[in-house]
């Protein structure tokens, strides 16, 4: 019996770890008058603090000492719609799933006195999920409860090499915490269901590497380059399951130590800036994340390891955005980012139901006085119908929606 909850919960385990990591993806936005345009051309430099996460490189764009603050909230709304199930995993939709989420970053810089180099600091999100579905709904035994988050304390420095060229480098350290909570199948369909978790959180090392080009004052371009990060849940799996109908109280606990490893996909940005005016400009980015290299998850327990193929495919990315100077006081800015599908429907669970993403941003920043700006924006993130289409149950998300509200603060001295 033992080793029959065992399996199960590390079989749901491996079900359900797979996905967070791969359909979390990195954040393109970090509560910045950038985010405001859907982070289009942000790797080709931005006029504050926070231009260090975009883009080390571009560093050497900012005079003296910069400071930045952030803060916010992602609100998300989940509700699932079955369309073919059966009687064990029964027909409930779920309610809605969407959690509300706190969001923050800093950053600071500094030019270091020098005509070359410069260094500064980034403390933030780098990736992150969460919901809550109800007990007894029809992808239960996938999750019930979901929770990821990636932060990073990363140091950069840039150089000049000419006028025109400047590179950088950052050195992350990234702390990561996972929770999955899932029904466990019961023995006997008379009984209620088990319930598992899993926990656990690590630290890994990761880099990212940037250039950017300065073809005129009106025209620059920037790469961008965001290292893999190998990722080891250490943590415990825990689990119950009801022993017999008679006491439904009664039930069997096993708590097991675990390692659930799985891979945060390295991934590229290329972005232009072009001064149209001197009230317009207009930005663009590409890029390409490398999912497909997550292969397979593994999950290990003192007792022995499995894995299981995720069957996740590369991602590209597209932002366009403009920004307004509507006078020596306010900037408007607004834009639209595309990023395609990790996973067809065959392959894609409950864990995060991520499809292709639409996010459509619009922000605006105000001078308060020489020194000190003050912005925000909203964003809303489309995050498709998300078809599941499993052997035990299928549908797709009559509503899956992220409304992202940020405010910031940049401080120059």
């Amino acid at each position: 019996m033992k080793n029959t909850l065992k399996g199960c919960a590390v079989a749901a385990a491996m079900l359900g770890a797979g996905s967070v990591s791969a359909g979390g993806l990195w954040l393109n936005e970090y509560g910045d008058f950038a985010g405001g345009r859907a982070a289009a051309g942000a790797s080709a430099g931005t006029d504050e603090a926070m231009t260090i996460a975009y883009n080390p490189a571009s560093l050497s764009r900012l005079q003296g000492s910069q400071l930045f603050v952030s803060g916010g909230a992602y609100i998300g709304t989940l509700k699932f719609d079955t369309k073919y199930s059966n009687p064990r995993n029964g027909y409930n939709d779920g309610d809605d799933a969407g959690k509300v989420a706190p969001a923050a970053a800093m950053a600071y810089v500094n030019d270091l006195g020098s005509d070359k180099w410069s260094a500064g600091v980034f403390l933030g999100g780098l990736s992150g999920s969460g919901m809550n579905y109800s007990d007894d709904w029809v992808g239960r035994y996938q999750a019930t409860n979901v929770s990821l988050m990636l932060m990073a304390l990363a140091p950069s420095v840039s150089y000049q090499v000419t006028d025109k060229l400047s590179v950088g480098v950052t050195a992350q350290a990234i702390y990561a915490d996972l929770t999955l909570e899932m029904a466990l199948p019961r023995l006997d369909p008379n009984l209620p269901d088990g319930k598992g978790k899993l926990d656990g959180d690590d630290v890994k090392p990761g880099f990212n590497l940037g250039a950017m080009y300065e073809l005129s004052p009106r025209t620059r371009f920037g790469v961008f380059y965001q290292s893999h990060v190998d990722i080891e849940f250490d943590g415990d799996l825990k689990g119950s399951i009801p022993l017999v109908n008679i006491d439904p109280g009664s039930s069997l606990g096993r708590d097991v130590s675990t390692d659930t490893k799985m891979d945060f996909a390295q991934y590229a940005r290329f972005s232009v800036h072009q001064q149209m005016s001197d009230r317009w400009s207009v930005d663009f980015t590409v890029g390409w994340d490398d999912w497909s290299s997550l292969g397979n998850v593994l999950v290990s327990t003192q007792d022995g390891a499995a894995g299981i193929p995720t069957q996740w495919k590369d991602t590209y990315h597209y932002a366009w955005g403009a920004q307004y100077k509507l006078n020596e006081d306010w900037d408007l800015t607004g834009g639209v980012a595309y990023d395609s599908s990790p996973v067809d429907s065959e392959d894609r669970n409950a864990q995060l139901p991520v499809d292709r993403q639409i996010r459509y941003a619009s922000g605006a920043r105000y001078k308060v006085r020489d020194g000190l700006t003050v912005g925000g924006y909203l964003m809303y993130m489309d995050l498709g119908k998300a078809r599941i289409t499993g052997t035990r149950f299928g549908g797709d998300y009559k509503a899956n929606d992220v409304l992202q509200i940020a405010v910031n603060a940049n401080w120059s001295f």
